[in-house]
């Protein structure tokens, strides 16, 4: 029974929740000083660029069809049923895909990089060859990660998610320090995209090493690289590409409308408080794809029953993440823009438009990705994908007509989430598991929305005492505000188990002591 329990990976939970919010803060310093310091020294326009660059690399992705970022649910499967065969099945097949699907990627680069000059004429032309070779570099840097994706799907599969974190953290402090340095010593984006890109391949050949301690065969045997594996997991990696993909498609369109428009200087004003909600969104992220291979080990023991609790305590714990990292930064993003990049990136109304946009499809995550486990999500992805596509099509055709903007391209992406990834993809797993709207309100959403009041009074507070509230004064309410949803917390959404066993180790260390 134990080994049943380690293999599904819930036992590990925690833990790996813990280590990959660790290994995210690395992240986030980075993603909070690397803007920063290309704007000091290379100027908004060159920063605007770069963030162009990784808004339009951000596509390739999909070249994958998500192949490989769903083998860890394969590999959970198979390891759980002590299936070795279709095991060295999948790794092959997949490593296999990925080498191809890399190369394209790299092809793919060069060649929307030689038409820059044509499809953006909004870039100024002695600004044209940094973009050019940013968007060589940065999707160079993707199709190494692509081609050595696979040794992830290794680790996350046998919930080894604390290695591959720790791996990720090494290499974006690697990133870091050389990034610095290269702006130090007076380089540009080029010489920025070259340090991407090395960076990446270091981290990637540490991945795979990592990865080879837990899986002892070949990655790429030949005699495993099976067709019909390769067709099986090019379908899963369609529906699993789909279910990714809505919001992807909005926050990349929404950016290069916005660029196209109004410049790559209105596109670094609007991607400073994007940002901000995309770090908060990794850590709700992280605990979500936990539960790909989890659901996934639970199907391929045949504990169908545990996978409606699944759903269940796993949207009330991401509703208990979401709801006051959103409330937060909606409440004071101008003041952390402000700290950050300056007076001139202040657009006051844009955090609570985000807010309001990314509050439900952040809770509402973990729902698709324990579909992936199950292999439940493709017409799902596909309908939310529609829902998302028809609202998008409406909203940009009237921003450009009313005239593009960044609080009109938050507005965009406002509507656009709304329908799909807001609200259809949990009502399509509440379906699947057999969870009533009444299940869902009083499991779910009630507990940490009632626990949270008191951080939207002391924000609503804040505001209306000091309208241009500082960093420092945002610090202070949010740990008055924090403080109190976490005694809250602690009493009404923490498991009776989890309490019980941070007790007995807090009660070990005092003895100890």
């Amino acid at each position: 029974m134990s080994k049943q329990k380690d293999v599904t990976g819930r036992s590990r939970m925690a833990r790996n929740v813990v280590g990959r919010w660790l290994g995210q803060i690395v992240v986030v310093i980075t993603g909070f000083v690397i803007p920063r310091l290309i704007d000091d020294n290379l100027g908004a326009v060159s920063l605007g660029i770069w963030d162009f660059g990784w808004a339009t690399v951000s596509y390739f992705r999909y070249m994958g069809f998500g192949m490989a970022a769903g083998l860890n649910r394969f590999v959970a499967l198979y390891t759980a049923k002590e299936d070795e065969t279709n095991l060295r099945r999948c790794v092959s097949s997949t490593v296999f895909l990925q080498m191809v699907v890399a190369a394209l990627v790299a092809a793919a680069s060069f060649g929307v990089a030689w038409l820059v000059p044509v499809l953006f004429d909004e870039i100024e032309p002695s600004q044209v060859r940094d973009a050019q070779l940013v968007l060589v570099f940065l999707g160079c840097n993707l199709a190494v990660r692509m081609a050595f994706w696979p040794a992830r799907g290794i680790l996350t599969g046998n919930h080894l998610w604390t290695v591959t974190a720790g791996v990720t953290a090494f290499g974006d402090t690697v990133l870091l320090i050389a990034m610095f340095a290269v702006l130090m010593y007076g380089g540009t984006l080029a010489h920025l995209g070259m340090v991407v890109f090395a960076t990446a391949i270091v981290t990637e050949v540490i991945r795979v090493t990592m990865a080879r301690r837990v899986y002892p065969h070949p990655l790429l045997s030949w005699s495993s690289v099976d067709k019909k594996t390769m067709i099986e997991m090019m379908i899963f990696g369609v529906k699993n590409s789909v279910a990714s993909l809505s919001r992807m498609i909005v926050l990349q369109t929404t950016a290069l409308c916005l660029a196209a428009a109004a410049g790559p200087a209105a596109l670094a004003v609007y991607a400073r408080p994007v940002a901000l909600f995309s770090h908060a969104d990794k850590f709700i992220a992280l605990y979500a794809l936990l539960l790909t291979p989890v659901a996934g080990s639970l199907q391929g023991l045949n504990r169908d029953s545990e996978l409606r609790e699944l759903l269940l305590s796993s949207l009330q714990a991401s509703f208990a993440m979401t709801i006051p990292a959103v409330l937060m930064l909606s409440g004071y993003g101008d003041a952390i823009v402000r700290l950050w990049m300056g007076e001139d990136y202040v657009v006051p109304i844009l955090a609570p438009v985000l807010g309001l946009a990314f509050l439900l499809p952040y809770a509402h995550s973990v729902a698709m990705r324990i579909l992936v486990g199950v292999n439940a999500h493709g017409r799902v992805a596909v309908r939310s994908l529609l829902y998302t596509s028809i609202l998008l099509a409406i909203s940009c055709g009237v921003a450009f007509w009313y005239g593009w903007s960044p609080v009109v391209a938050a507005i965009v992406v406002c509507v656009s989430l709304a329908a799909g990834p807001g609200i259809y993809v949990v009502m399509a797993a509440c379906r699947r598991f057999g969870v009533s709207f009444g299940d869902y309100v009083r499991d779910a959403v009630s507990r940490p929305l009632l626990c949270n009041l008191p951080l939207v009074a002391v924000i609503v507070a804040s505001r209306v005492l000091d309208r241009d509230v500082t960093a420092l004064d945002a610090a202070v309410w949010c740990g008055l505000g924090g403080t109190t949803v976490v005694i809250l917390y602690w009493f009404f959404i923490v498991p009776d188990s989890l309490r019980d066993k941070l007790r007995r180790r807090v009660g070990l260390g005092a003895r100890a002591a």
